[in-house]
């Protein structure tokens, strides 16, 4: 069962608009990456999948880094409600700079590997790139999501309009904004729609390689 948060009370109260942007963005972005997770270990036949949903992945996870770095700013400025919320646990503090930098890295070497396509002459030393941050990402996001998850299920359930699902219990504490933020998560998944479209043509080439190592085994 989640309880209530601390979040909702006294002159923290102001603070949830941005914790609940950033939820609701954060439950996009989980969900996201569960799916292109499982096309991991069969990359080769799934890469499709891969592509699209790495592709559609950028803006929201760009909306979250954004609602995210807010908060960072307006607490180490010491804004006096988002100082009064408090910092994240000293462990979280270290690997949240840790984990931008690696999921940057990863979605940036992956968009290159897709422009440049797989028989490009740096090709090999993007896709070390590519798989090394992606261990050192996932480890690090294993932690985000265990920390993180059931505040952002707790908050972000409220803005959607949940009370209660099963034994589980969203907020209760209502926030204006609420339409404002579902159509910026809303804009940022049909933004996401968009670009996996845009580049949707940058499969084909490793379609075909992929193909042919299969062959050549």
């Amino acid at each position: 069962m989640i309880t209530p948060s601390r979040d909702d009370l006294g002159p923290k109260r102001r603070v949830l608009a941005n914790t609940r942007l950033t939820a609701l963005v954060g439950l996009v972005v989980f969900v996201e990456l569960l799916l292109i997770g499982i096309t991991v270990p069969a990359i080769g036949p799934l890469l499709p999948y891969h592509v699209i949903l790495g592709f559609a992945l950028i803006p929201p996870l760009l909306v979250k880094l954004v609602s995210t770095s807010y908060r960072f700013a307006r607490y180490y400025t010491r804004s006096p409600r988002y100082y009064a919320a408090g910092p994240p646990q000293p462990l979280l503090r270290v690997a949240a700079p840790l984990l931008i930098i690696a999921t940057v890295v990863l979605i940036g070497s992956g968009v290159e590997l897709m422009l440049k396509g797989p028989t490009a002459v740096s090709t090999q030393t993007w896709r070390g790139i590519h798989q090394a941050s992606f261990v050192l990402w996932f480890i690090l996001a294993a932690v985000h999501i265990v920390a993180y998850f059931p505040k952002a299920a707790y908050q972000g359930g409220r803005d959607l309009g949940l009370r209660s699902l099963g034994k589980i219990r969203f907020s209760s504490v209502r926030v204006a904004g609420s339409g404002g933020r579902i159509l910026v998560a809303v804009a940022a998944v049909l933004f996401g729609v968009l670009l996996a479209a845009l580049g949707y043509h940058t499969i084909a080439p490793w379609q075909h390689f992929f193909a042919q190592v299969r062959i050549g085994r």
